[in-house]
Order: C-alpha cells, then sequence, then structure tokens
C-alpha cells in the first residue's frame, strides 16, 4: 500500500465517508458543497468553454475551471459521503465527455490556436479532474469510459507535443512563465499511467522531466544543487512552480528515482524557510516567491497571498508528509488552513472589487488575496475570466474547495502533534506579530474601537511571559483573547475570523503590528 501511495505521489485516500469530520473543517465542507459544488448552474458555465472555444479570443484559462473544481469536490466527497453532491459530479463527468472531439481532443481553444499559452495547462486540468472522479466512481462502465477518454485525450497530447520531428517542445507550448505551467501536466500525466499500465505515458512523463520543465533552465537542477532560492529562479510564478514539483514527486516514486524525490525536498525546504508567511502562503508580490518569509511585514497596495498558492503548497506538502512521514509537512498543511484557506472563505456572501475598474462584483465562494498588513480583504477575483453570457468565475474559486478537503484528510493521517499551545511573540523588521499554537492572531479594525495601526508594546510577566486574558469567541471565532499593553489592552483574535465582512464593514486587518 505504502509503495502504491508513493508512487502517485500522494497520501492515502479514504472511501467516502470513512473518516470522521466535525467541528470547523465540517463546517467549510457543507458550506463549499452547499454554496458552489453542487451548483449545476456552475458546472454548465465550465462545461460550455469546452462547446465554445471561450479561451479563442483572449487566450485565457476558463478551460482550467471545471478540472479544479473537479479534483476539490471529488475530495469534498471522499470527507463527506454526500451523495447529492456525487451526483452532480457525475453529471459533470457525462458532460464534459460529451464535449470531446472525435479524436478524443478536450480543449478550451480551437484547434489553429493549440499548443499556444494556457491550453495544455487547461488540458492538463481535464486530465486531474476526470482521474479524481474515475476513483471515486461507482459504475463500471462508467469508469471505462472515463479512462478510454483520457487516454485519448493525452494521446492528442503525445502527438502534438514533444521533441520529435513535426512536434511542439512542451516549453514553447506557453509565451509566459517559460512553459513551467504547460510542464505542470506531468503529475496527472504520470497518474495516468499509473492508472492504465501504459509505458507510453510514463514516457512522455520522462520527456517532460528531461526538460526540467522550464526554457529558462532545469529547475530540477536548481532544486537539487540547492544554492539558489526560489526567488532567484529563471521563472518565479509560485503556484505553477510548486505544481511542475508535484509531479516531479509523483515520477520520482512511479520511475523509482530517488534523487529526483531529493530534489522535491530541497525545493520545498526552500520554500519553507524563505517564501512562507505566517499564516501559510507565498508571494507577497503579486503570485510571486518573492522572499516574503522577509518581506511579509510591508504594506501593500497590490494584490498578494493568493489562494491558488495557499491550496498548492498544502498539496505538496501532503505529499510530503505522506513520502517521509515528517510532522513538520503536515503542520505546514495546518497553518495554511486554519489561517490562510479559511480566512478566503467567503461566509457572508460579501462582494469583491473588480480590480479592472469595474466597481464591485457579487461575492464568489473564495477571496483570492490575503492581507497580512493593514489592508483589507475582498480586493479582486484571482484569474478573472468572463463568459459570452456575462457570467464570470476564477482561478481561486475553483480551487479552494480542494484545500478545504486536503486539511481533514491530513489530520486523519497524523500520529503526533504539539500539544501545549501558547501564546508567542515574532518580531520581524521592526514589527511583531502574535500567534496561538497554528493559529495566526489579528487586530481587526471592526472589531476594536481606536487606531490599529497604533505601536503594540506588550506588559511581560514573570520570566518574560506575556500578559493576556483569555476571553468567549465570538460566532465565527476560533480564539480571542486581551493582550496587555503599555497602552491598555488590545483584542486579537484568529486571523481567519478577521476582516470577513469586508464590504459592510471597509476595516482593515492587521497580522504584524508596529512597535
Amino acid at each position: 500500500m505504502q509503495k502504491e501511495i508513493q508512487a502517485r505521489g500522494g497520501f492515502p485516500l479514504p472511501q467516502p465517508g470513512e473518516i470522521r469530520i466535525d467541528g470547523q473543517a465540517r463546517k467549510y465542507l457543507d458550506f463549499i458543497t452547499e454554496h458552489q459544488l453542487t451548483d449545476p448552474a456552475l458546472w454548465r458555465l465550465f462545461i460550455s468553454a469546452f462547446e465554445t472555444a471561450a479561451d479563442a479570443e483572449d487566450l485565457g484559462w476558463r478551460g482550467e475551471y471545471w478540472g479544479k473544481m473537479m479534483r476539490g469536490g471529488c475530495l469534498v466527497y471522499r470527507c463527506t459521503g454526500d451523495m447529492r453532491l456525487y451526483t452532480v459530479l457525475q453529471g459533470a463527468v457525462e458532460a464534459l465527455l460529451a464535449a470531446a472531439e472525435e479524436d478524443g481532443r478536450i480543449s478550451s481553444y480551437p484547434r489553429e490556436k493549440d499548443y499556444m499559452s494556457w491550453d495544455l495547462w487547461c488540458r492538463k486540468y481535464v486530465l486531474t479532474g476526470m482521474l479524481h472522479f474515475y476513483d471515486i466512481c461507482t459504475d463500471a462502465a462508467l469508469k471505462t469510459r472515463i479512462i478510454t477518454a483520457m487516454e485519448k485525450h493525452a494521446d492528442c497530447i503525445i502527438k502534438g507535443v514533444g521533441d520529435g520531428k513535426g512536434q511542439i517542445p512542451i516549453t514553447e507550448t506557453a509565451e509566459i512563465w517559460l512553459g513551467v505551467n504547460s510542464c505542470s501536466i506531468l503529475e496527472p500525466m504520470v497518474d495516468l499511467y499509473l492508472h492504465t499500465g501504459e509505458p507510453r505515458f510514463l514516457a512522455f512523463a520522462k520527456y517532460i522531466v528531461s526538460t526540467g520543465g522550464c526554457r529558462g533552465g532545469s529547475l530540477i537542477d536548481l532544486a537539487l544543487e540547492d544554492r539558489l532560492l526560489p526567488s532567484e529562479y529563471p521563472e518565479v510564478k509560485a503556484y505553477e512552480t510548486m505544481s511542475f514539483f508535484e509531479g516531479v514527486l509523483a515520477y520520482a516514486n512511479a520511475a523509482e528515482e530517488p534523487d529526483l524525490v531529493t530534489a522535491v525536498l530541497r525545493f520545498a525546504e526552500k520554500v519553507r524557510r524563505n517564501e512562507i508567511t505566517l499564516i501559510g502562503c507565498a508571494g507577497c508580490t503579486h503570485e510571486l516567491f518573492d522572499r516574503a518569509a522577509v518581506c511579509q511585514t510591508e504594506y501593500r497596495e497590490t494584490i498578494m497571498q493568493e489562494t491558488c498558492v495557499t491550496v498548492t503548497w498544502m498539496r505538496l506538502c501532503a505529499k510530503l508528509f505522506a513520502q517521509t512521514g515528517s510532522d513538520v509537512w503536515a503542520a505546514e498543511v495546518e497553518r495554511s488552513a486554519r489561517n490562510a484557506l479559511y480566512g478566503s472563505v467567503n461566509l457572508y456572501d460579501q462582494p469583491i472589487e473588480d480590480l479592472s475598474g469595474g466597481g464591485a462584483l457579487k461575492g464568489l465562494a473564495f477571496d483570492s488575496y490575503s492581507p497580512l498588513y493593514m489592508n483589507r480583504r475582498g480586493r479582486g477575483v484571482g484569474g478573472l475570466r468572463f463568459f459570452a453570457d456575462g457570467a464570470y468565475y476564477g482561478c481561486c474559486v475553483c480551487i479552494g474547495a480542494a484545500g478545504l478537503a486536503v486539511y481533514p484528510l491530513v489530520e486523519a493521517l497524523r500520529t503526533k502533534k504539539d500539544a501545549p499551545c501558547a501564546l508567542r511573540e515574532h518580531l520581524l523588521n521592526g514589527k511583531r506579530a502574535f500567534t496561538w499554537g497554528p493559529l495566526v492572531l489579528a487586530r481587526d479594525g471592526a472589531k476594536e474601537p481606536g487606531d490599529i495601526a497604533a505601536p503594540v508594546r506588550p506588559v511581560y510577566g514573570d520570566g518574560g511571559a506575556l500578559r493576556f486574558t483569555l476571553e468567549p469567541c465570538a460566532p465565527g471565532e476560533q480564539l480571542r483573547l486581551r493582550l496587555e499593553t503599555e497602552s491598555g489592552p488590545v483584542l486579537l483574535t484568529d486571523y481567519a475570523s478577521c476582516g470577513k465582512r469586508w464590504a459592510e464593514q471597509n476595516a482593515p486587518i492587521t497580522v504584524w503590528m508596529n512597535g
């Protein structure tokens, strides 16, 4: 069993409903099932991208939405066993199978724009979503149709992409991000090999690995050399780079190449130490690696700490937890989930700012960006794309459900966990922040009067311990306390609960406090 788990580069997944999930984790799973995953209109919208070649004009990424949300839906179903959810997912699978072309191609791009921009990225998510549903499917005939369709879908890609005559090198199939986004198809291609045993899919995965994943230089070699920081790589898009390394781990186990496991571990450790902020995300400059562990205290007017990055980091850490057994990686999953990810769930249906200047957009299930210093939530829809009928969606909204499921699935496997929680102070760049176990605490301008930008200078008791008083949590909170400071008590609550009614209250929140 362990060899199979490692070969798939993932972690052991329970049968639907096999594990009991309650408390806040269950609350979020039920919320996303009700407000996103079982909405037939959403699935019809996403399928229309393939029926109408919706990405033809702007070379966008509407074709990623279906597979991204299908993966999340299947993982949530494993957590809850909700048959209503299963029925909706099955319908969405049937509808997408019907959209396949005669040769098996499933794409949101017209044929004359094959392998341009985000086409291969979107085809990756078709493969990802279908294989996730295949693993929970209870209908033998449908399983056969899915695996046959995915073989044909992959064969179309293999025919057009590669290093042979008349083929396009995979690192040349995307004009942006040096082809790393396209190379992230590595993981589902390995997964298809493991489902079918067909050597051609492993051979194609080997070809991707041989490119190093980037036309600016091999990311695998850089990780093995272990000299450069991720922010110094030739391509620094956090989401796509981590997604590629997920695939490297899957291939390493399937092909039994331990040096590649080492490369992934070294890369992930560099990210953990240099890029991950207190709330468990990366990228304070848009969605880019930028040594966020150091620069996270700075004010940012632009977007930062993308939800897609949060969830992809969680997925990579979950796989490394299964690979190594080290609780370091499970703790990273918990930190990201209970802070950045839970904070992004739009529980109160708040509208979200349209960064293109179009005013406010109707609220979606997830917020896309997470502030750290004196800013507010609801500032933009990550990966926003409109459809012909005026409907819109975004990448972060599609990926969030997977993170909500990954956290309890990992927690079910943890055999050890630090138990004595205590209030801890963090000092960086002249500012301070506070944590309670895995929870990051924050100040919220809507929860307390006064200026939350005012300096915070704690009062210390015997032995240098911080002085504070725990208080009963308000609805939606995980923790509430009053910190004693030189200028009077300051209210600190868990970051995920702060700023959640951003449109109604328009109040800033802050993790890092002036000293």
